[in-house]
């Protein structure tokens, strides 16, 4: 597995996250609790940009159809709601993350 540096950790203070596009794949990595976490950016039930959802604590939400993902598992917690329907969906795929000195790097 190659690590690839996506940013500085003065990029994301914790309770933040910000997409990242590594090698044609966007990445979320979001700060929780003193470190980083990565999952895809785009929610495995339609493609929602997970970045433009809401952080709160360790879970996100997607902006379309509010499907919920834990930010350290990749973890669905919920599916998406359309109306009086709760759906399933896969979870989203996780990816280890390390800090070299200021960097953040994600493993791919």
């Amino acid at each position: 597995m190659a690590f690839i540096k996506v940013g500085e950790t003065r990029e994301i203070k914790m309770g933040e996250m910000k997409p990242f596009n590594i090698g044609g794949k966007e990445i979320l990595i979001a700060g929780y609790e003193g470190d980083y976490y990565a999952i895809d950016n785009k929610c495995p039930h339609l493609g929602g940009d997970l970045s433009k959802g809401r952080l709160e604590g360790k879970t996100v939400s997607c902006p379309r159809h509010k499907s919920k993902f834990d930010i350290t598992t990749g973890k669905c917690i919920s599916g998406p709601k359309i109306g009086f329907l709760k759906l399933n969906t896969r979870d989203a795929v996780s990816y280890k993350v390390r800090i070299k000195g200021k960097n953040i790097e994600v493993g791919v």
